[in-house]
């Protein structure tokens, strides 16, 4: 490790177990380090920690060089103990971010180590866009910009109405208001800096979220697929929540697999998703509580997709249905039928 600049992670903790033993602790993980006295943690962390108190360190920065501690301090920044400070433009993107998503970062470095900053800077030039005018639509916008997604806009262009209003989306002032500029509002209320307009013509956001209540529409989930766009779809019933499936065009299931997959188990699901596909003149329902709880699980997994990870709504679907608070995952497969794996370039 070359000589550099840290800090010590705003998530992690520093406890004495014994005057010569330090136990760092990261979420759920901890590294145990023996044989070091207080100059040793204060070359490590930058600031004095007396054992007599037993306390937690927090803050401060510490300069790598010769001696017993270059190897300990590799091991702590790799494990996301401790953080680089930028000290040269190479070292800007793994700098910590502006102080509103220090938490975020703070908690992506239990699980991505030092890699988090290079998580949220991609989350930064990531674009989410959000069709429909389902009551978790603006609320998932307001949780995702708030993650540190760079651009997040709604295309639903009707008026608001009362229904559609839940903490932290839609606000009753904005009932006859248009949906998108209201979920814009709502976008930077949670995150100013966040772009909330929608892309250039012709650019293809990272990912599509269809918050949509009825099934979706066949040229909807086909004009998707055509141009390899990513898709998450949510909603919300009177007595459950779905999140998924999340579909990577050309390498999983789709849309289309699922109902293939609900005809066979029911031969009159056609007939029934097309009188299903027509809102209900009263609008949707759906309990606030459920909704937060879904739009939380949608932002999770639209996140994970954004960071490079392996959603479990890939292939399956996450269902929470009250009062049950166990979340089910619900597998579905390629169906035989589908020809949604036939042009495997298009995916993303």
């Amino acid at each position: 490790m070359t000589e550099s600049t840290t800090m010590l992670s705003p998530a992690a903790r520093v406890l004495w177990r014994a005057p010569n033993t330090v136990q760092l602790e990261l979420g759920t993980r901890r590294v145990i380090v023996d044989g070091v006295g207080v100059p040793v943690v204060r070359r490590l962390l930058g600031r004095s920690v007396d054992p007599a108190e037993g306390g937690t360190a927090e803050g401060g920065s510490v300069h790598s060089g010769p001696g017993d501690t270059t190897d300990l301090q590799r091991t702590l920044v790799e494990g996301g103990f401790l953080w680089p400070v930028a000290s040269s433009q190479d070292d800007l993107r793994r700098a910590p971010p502006a102080p509103r998503l220090a938490s975020e970062l703070a908690a992506l470095s239990v699980r991505h180590g030092e890699r988090a900053a290079e998580v949220l800077a991609v989350r930064r030039h990531s674009a989410v866009a959000i069709h429909g005018s389902g009551r978790v639509g603006a609320q998932l916008a307001g949780l995702l910009a708030a993650a540190g997604v760079g651009r997040v806009h709604a295309l639903e262009r009707s008026a608001v109405r009362l229904h559609q209003t839940a903490p932290g989306g839609l606000r009753p002032a904005d009932e006859g208001s248009r949906y998108d500029e209201a979920a814009a509002a709502a976008v930077l209320r949670a995150a100013p800096e966040v772009d909330a307009a929608p892309p250039p013509l012709g650019d293809r956001p990272d990912l599509v979220v269809l918050a949509i209540d009825e099934p979706v529409d066949p040229d909807r989930r086909s004009a998707l697929h055509a141009r390899g766009c990513a898709h998450l779809a949510v909603s919300v019933g009177p007595d459950r929540g779905v999140v998924g499936p999340l579909v990577l065009p050309g390498l999983t299931s789709c849309l289309g697999c699922a109902d293939l997959h609900r005809r066979d188990r029911d031969p009159a699901w056609d007939v029934l998703a097309v009188q299903l596909a027509h809102p209900h003149r009263a609008g949707a329902a759906a309990q606030v509580a459920v909704t937060a709880v879904v739009a939380g699980l949608a932002a999770m997994q639209a996140l994970e997709f954004l960071d490079g990870g392996s959603p479990a709504a890939v292939e399956g679907t996450l269902e929470f249905a009250p009062p049950d608070v166990r979340v089910r995952r619900r597998t579905w497969p390629p169906h035989p039928d589908c020809d949604c794996m036939d042009d495997r370039d298009r995916c993303r």
